[in-house]
């Protein structure tokens, strides 16, 4: 099976996340438009996919990095938004400020969520693993902007369930409505452990990813780089291949340009229905 892209409307994404769906949008969709009340994701990371798609009634949000967590707990709070943006409504990008914050000591919450989003914008393509100077005169957005992201942003968060747990505590939870549907995007299987990520897998994880996806009775889709590892794992799934480019090789060692990754998109639910419903309106 093949799949399909299709046009979305692009909605405020609140970071530059390594390893990010952002540019995978199109190919994405028509996974996430299977029936369901509930969402959840186990690897939240830049919620590209949650940030774009239409709010499910039910809708469940985790992430090993506790600070990214902070972040979005604090950007979903009416209140506590309003005072983050207070923090960063006068910020300045420069080489010296980003120093200054990268060596700031948070002490609560909000300092938290102020240093993680100053840092993400304005850190070479978002990676905090081992943070840089990244920030792009005309390219990147200027902090006067950020409200722009953090605004509709906080508000979608409203109401979801936002976890700091390990995955398997989100999958096997028990149903919430009628039907639930998961995003999983775990870290990539080749890349060392700890190369783009703060928080990454070794094989045991994804061994442990596969079982519990496997035994779940919930509806899935989940992206993995296209390797014989991961096709041999999955063999019991409905695996789909897809081309898209990979935010994490926004680098200098490509001379700036993004890298077009083969990667699968592997499911427990035939979409091929779906998949010829939108060629139909394409083709149209």
């Amino acid at each position: 099976m093949s799949t399909v892209a299709i046009d979305i409307k692009r909605q405020p994404i609140p970071f530059r996340y390594p390893g990010g769906k952002f540019y995978a949008l199109g190919l994405l969709a028509p996974f996430w438009q299977t029936e369901h009340d509930e969402y959840r994701e186990p690897f939240l990371g830049g919620g590209s996919v949650f940030f774009t798609k239409a709010k499910a009634k039910y809708n469940v949000l985790n992430d090993v990095d506790s600070e990214l967590i902070i972040t979005y707990q604090t950007m979903q709070d009416p209140l506590k938004r309003e005072i983050l943006l207070n923090k960063l409504e006068s910020e300045i990008a420069s080489k010296e400020r980003w120093k200054e914050v990268f060596e700031f000591k948070p002490q609560n919450d909000i300092e938290i969520a102020y240093k993680y989003f100053y840092l993400n914008r304005t850190s070479f393509s978002g990676k905090l693993t081992s943070p840089a100077w990244g920030y792009r005169e005309k390219r990147s957005l200027p902090p006067h902007r950020w409200h722009e992201r953090i605004n509709p942003c906080g508000e979608k968060l409203e109401g979801a369930i936002i976890e700091n747990t390990d995955f398997e505590d989100i999958i096997n939870l028990p149903r919430k409505g009628k039907s639930t549907l998961m995003f999983v995007d775990p870290p990539y299987f080749s890349p060392p452990k700890k190369k783009h990520y703060r928080n990454g897998f070794n094989y045991e994880d994804h061994v442990r990813l596969m079982e519990s996806l496997k035994k779940t009775k919930h509806k899935f889709f989940l992206t993995y780089d296209d390797i014989p590892e991961i096709r041999e794992m999955y063999k019991w799934a409905n695996i789909n291949a897809a081309e898209f480019f990979y935010r994490v090789d926004n680098s200098r060692e490509f001379n700036g340009s993004r890298r077009i990754g083969f990667e699968l998109i592997i499911t427990n639910y035939d979409i091929q229905k779906q998949l010829d419903i939108f060629n139909d309106k394409l083709n149209k």
